[in-house]
């Protein structure tokens, strides 16, 4: 089923477009479909509510979510009329049959004329889900730029109606089409972790880690376990360098990343690294260093009672007393007793 378009401006035979590249600032995203460029836009004219999708695209940026997924932050759409009041939608749909899809989220807007218009969003998205556009009834009264000629035919679904989100709707049959659909998308990755360095610290925390991977855009949170970082700081998309919390345990724990794209959790652990005070008692003196050592601890000032000496005199009081976590190298009394 052709759709009821208009040609707005006289098409050349091999008609050049291409992809807007998005928010510069952001490395990390990258662009999922593709919008007009001057003097190959295509007029929709409508009398009920549609929506269309790009199945696949022959040639240039495709309109399918790549793989890891992430979340769209922003749609673009080019306007080349001068009227006013243009309705145009963003649709995302995920393939849920042969020639069904599921409308996973949709965004109407009013465009401004004569111009690219872009607008923020934050849609969850999977690897393959599509994009694709929404008219409403209104397009007959007031057209917009929906798509831009191809030199190649590319693959579209269509239906004369409005997908209900959640719901899998049967599209009519894919047909092959000389345009591409005039919308295109930043997507978000969700973040990776790939190293921690140092990949240990004191349990009583503060020791600073650089994160390294990518994606690191839009951070709003760092944890070791379930504890948050005492402070982080986005060196780049690639490198994050957080302040440790304090532990209770001497443990392992991952580090978890969050953007608004999702969380990564780091398969490296990080250890927390401390001196657990070892039971003492009736051990001499040099039996006690050993302990202490092994327990990354170590022997402080040492009282003698009752003529001890340090090779016969066995501790009898300690301080602290066992089981007490404390930092790296902590030192423990001891007193010594015949």
């Amino acid at each position: 089923m052709r759709r009821p378009r208009a040609v707005l401006t006289a098409l050349t035979a091999v008609s050049m477009f291409a992809s807007l590249l998005l928010v510069p600032s952001a490395g990390a995203q990258i662009v999922v479909g593709q919008v007009a460029n001057s003097g190959n836009a295509i007029q929709c004219e409508y009398a009920s509510p549609a929506d269309e999708l790009v199945t696949q695209a022959a040639t240039g940026t495709s309109y399918a979510i790549p793989a890891p997924g992430g979340v769209i932050t922003s749609w673009s759409t080019t306007s080349f009329l001068p009227t006013a009041n243009q309705r145009f939608g963003l649709k995302v749909f995920r393939a849920s049959g042969p020639n069904t899809f599921t409308a996973l989220a949709q965004d109407n807007r009013v465009l401004t004329p004569n111009s690219v218009n872009t607008f923020s969003v934050s849609i969850p998205v999977q690897a393959g889900d599509l994009v694709g556009f929404h008219l409403p009834s209104e397009a007959e009264t007031d057209p917009v730029d929906c798509a831009f000629e191809s030199s190649l035919q590319n693959n579209w679904a269509y239906l004369e109606g409005s997908a209900p989100l959640g719901v899998p709707t049967a599209f009519t049959e894919a047909y092959e089409s000389l345009d591409l659909a005039n919308i295109s998308v930043t997507v978000l990755p969700p973040p990776a972790i790939t190293s921690l360095s140092p990949a240990e610290g004191s349990v009583k925390g503060g020791s600073s880690v650089v994160i390294a991977g990518a994606n690191f855009a839009t951070v709003s949170g760092v944890s070791f376990g379930s504890t948050p970082a005492t402070s982080f700081t986005v060196n780049s998309e690639g490198q994050i360098t957080a302040v440790a919390p304090a532990s209770t345990t001497l443990s392992q724990v991952p580090v978890t990343v969050t953007t608004s794209a999702g969380t990564a959790t780091s398969a490296q652990l990080f250890a927390y690294r401390g001196c657990k005070v070892p039971q003492l008692k009736k051990t001499k003196l040099k039996a006690a260093k050993k302990k202490l050592a092994k327990a990354n601890c170590k022997i402080g000032k040492v009282k003698k009672l009752h003529g001890a000496t340090s090779k016969t005199g066995k501790v009898k009081k300690q301080n602290p007393k066992s089981g007490k976590i404390l930092a790296p190298g902590s030192k423990v009394k001891v007193t010594l007793d015949v």
